[in-house]
């Protein structure tokens, strides 16, 4: 082998001495403890503005909650005042019910007494009161009252008996009754 390739050799394989240098201690390593310092500084400064900004942005979600909570018992409150109603109101709603509901029940139970012997002359439906105001024309005074007793045996019906008279124009002389009949 070649003497100077054997000497290269042998430097590359020779253990090296560290590379000490007494006069500048650390010169080397302050530029990096330096800059990781610096590294670090920074990296704080953009952690503490990253917090700062999302505590201001749990203090907005917190005021906004608070304002919708305000707003949702404010709701509750218009809905229960809606909800709660005054004496006129409810008699309006009554009314109103009152005027809903159908006569047609009080003329099945009329229909259903019905009799050849009884002629109708006059009916007045008032649905407000639940009523029907009849008036009747029977050849004798007990048609009218079997008619009536027919009416009273259905359920949930009310009959009065409000007049009754000898027609005495006409030729026949029929009897004229007035009913009342009601829902109860």
């Amino acid at each position: 082998m070649n003497p100077r390739l054997m000497r290269f050799w042998q430097a590359l394989r020779a253990p090296r001495a560290p590379n000490v240098d007494f006069q500048h201690p650390g010169a080397p390593r302050r530029a990096w403890v330096a800059a990781l310092w610096l590294g670090a500084a920074v990296l704080s400064f953009s952690t503490w503005q990253q917090w700062q900004h999302m505590q201001d942005l749990q203090r907005q979600t917190d005021e906004q909650e608070q304002q919708f909570i305000q707003l949702t018992r404010r709701q509750e409150q218009l809905i229960q005042a809606a909800i709660r109603l005054s004496p006129a109101q409810k008699q309006q709603l009554a009314a109103f019910a009152q005027q809903s509901a159908s006569p047609f029940a009080l003329m099945d139970a009329v229909a259903q007494a019905w009799s050849r012997d009884i002629a109708l002359t006059r009916l007045e439906v008032n649905t407000q009161a639940q009523r029907l105001n009849l008036e009747l024309e029977a050849k004798a005074l007990g048609d009218a009252f079997r008619f009536v007793e027919r009416l009273q045996a259905q359920p949930g019906v009310q009959v009065n008996l409000q007049q009754s008279m000898r027609k005495t124009d006409d030729p026949q002389h029929p009897v004229q009754v007035k009913l009342s009949v009601g829902a109860g």
